[in-house]
């Protein structure tokens, strides 16, 4: 079973050890921060301030990490940003290294590397961009939302032929990324290649930011879905969410029903208005099926982010306690004291309490928060 491990706590971040047994070699953490949960949690957070969130993050993530695996000791001459484009600009990965652990003489890479949807698999497209002037010896950083892994794995296998061609050698790869299980997958296939060619190579690191999260399928049973695209929170399909990330779902109902946790990145970060018009097709597209097909709030709630470990008994909807929830969560979270799961029960309550339980299962419950966020969308977009 995987678990998350807390490994390191402060005020910046949480840093979590993922354990399992697909690991192989490759050394995962998910790691938790207040402005990566900010950018996940309200999607309306676009362009530069999502930039900027993430820049900061990303920079509490590097330095919690560096408490575990002492990056900041390697020489800045030595690392190479590797931009897989257009997705990894947004990670501000070349500043977050700075501003962590003031690197200055770290160079960047750049490579195109775009999925297109064909004859009902994902090929590459628009890969011709590349420039290169990766060290010897390389520490390579990357960054990118993974959900197929398709690109990413197209990028590496060119990163490896470039660096064959220059007869260098590679150290270690250090990947940050809101993404799922694939990341880990591609990795682990190139870890191993890695391996096997450059005989000084040390380690291969993923980092996921709030979440291992769940890939939508063409047979996940939640509507208005994108497969293989879609990055879904639900511990039934499969997600493995931070404590942190799970208390911050309950500032709003609205926020655990977004169709994705980060929705398309490179038009969040560069097109703006096209993000926010996608947004608004997906809520649009959740009225007509709350409307007709009666769909209360309470259940799509339940599918996109379960309660049930809340509940004595959930068919009853009998109430549980923080106790009972630290019980539960036990298999999965290590490393949580008892006062952070009276938090996180608290922060349950706080939104679920009875009344609120009772008019989410009302008839149009879910109809009308969806419109109350087509509404504010179409006011950000000028529309009325």
């Amino acid at each position: 079973m995987s678990k998350l491990v807390r490994k390191f706590k402060d005020e910046s971040s949480s840093v979590y050890k993922l354990t399992d047994g697909d690991a192989g070699n490759i050394i995962q953490y998910v790691v938790s921060t207040r402005d990566t949960r900010d950018l996940m949690n309200y999607p309306e957070i676009v362009s530069v301030s999502f930039r900027e969130k993430m820049r900061n993050g990303v920079t509490a993530a590097l330095k919690g990490i560096n408490h575990l695996e002492k990056l900041s000791g390697i020489d800045s001459k030595s690392v190479n940003v590797f931009h897989i484009l257009r997705g990894a600009l947004n990670f501000e990965l070349v500043s977050a290294l700075n501003k962590a652990f003031g690197f200055k003489w770290h160079s960047s890479s750049y490579i195109s590397s775009q999925r297109v949807l064909k004859e009902g698999s994902f090929e590459i497209s628009d890969d011709l961009y590349r420039k290169f002037v990766v060290p010897d010896n390389a520490t390579l950083y990357s960054s990118d939302i993974v959900a197929s892994g398709v690109s990413f794995d197209n990028s590496l296998k060119y990163l490896d032929a470039y660096m064959e061609s220059k007869n260098y050698s590679i150290k270690n790869l250090v990947f940050i990324t809101i993404g799922c299980r694939e990341g880990a997958r591609v990795l682990r296939k190139w870890d191993s290649v890695f391996r096997g060619k450059y005989p000084g190579y040390e380690k291969t690191i993923i980092c996921y930011l709030e979440g291992c999260f769940a890939l939508a399928s063409s047979d996940t049973p939640i509507r208005n879905t994108m497969p293989e695209t879609d990055l879904l929170r639900s511990r039934d399909l499969g997600a493995l969410i931070t404590p942190e990330f799970e208390y911050s779902q309950f500032e709003k109902a609205m926020i655990a029903l977004e169709a994705c946790v980060i929705y398309d990145g490179g038009k969040k970060g560069f097109e703006p208005l096209n993000h926010i018009r996608e947004i608004l097709s997906f809520w649009e597209k959740q009225r007509d099926y709350a409307l007709n097909e009666d769909q209360t709030l309470w259940a799509e709630y339940n599918r996109r982010l379960p309660l049930e470990d809340y509940f004595a008994d959930f068919k009853s909807l009998r109430p549980g306690d923080a106790r009972l929830l630290e019980k539960r969560r036990s298999e999965t979270w290590e490393g949580v004291s008892s006062a952070e799961y009276d938090k996180l029960y608290a922060g349950f309550r706080w939104l679920w309490d009875d009344s609120a339980i009772a008019i989410a299962q009302e008839e149009e419950s879910l109809a009308r928060v969806c419109s109350k966020k087509i509404n504010y969308l179409r006011t950000l977009l000028g529309v009325f």
